[in-house]
């Protein structure tokens, strides 16, 4: 693991260095998201944190049922309604 140390500017901004732009892909004008947990900041694609919302919720549900649909539906019945 390479750690690197960036200067935060006055107006809150931090460049990320451009050796790991190259490792994650990361072009201009790209969305990431941030998340401080115990004082460490993590930088991540929305996708990656999809997947760890997904991962993190995975016991819970039930592989059978799709959410996706039934939520559809409650939509389509609540919008028949009124």
């Amino acid at each position: 693991m390479a750690v690197h140390s960036v200067k935060v500017m006055p107006d809150g901004r931090i460049q990320i260095p451009a050796q790991l732009r190259r490792e994650m892909k990361l072009s201009g004008g790209e969305t990431l998201n941030l998340e401080l947990r115990d004082g460490t900041l993590s930088v991540r694609r929305p996708s990656k944190t999809l997947e760890a919302v997904r991962a993190m919720l995975a016991p819970y549900l039930d592989p059978e049922v799709d959410l996706q649909a039934e939520l559809k539906a409650m939509r389509v019945e609540d919008a028949a309604r009124d």
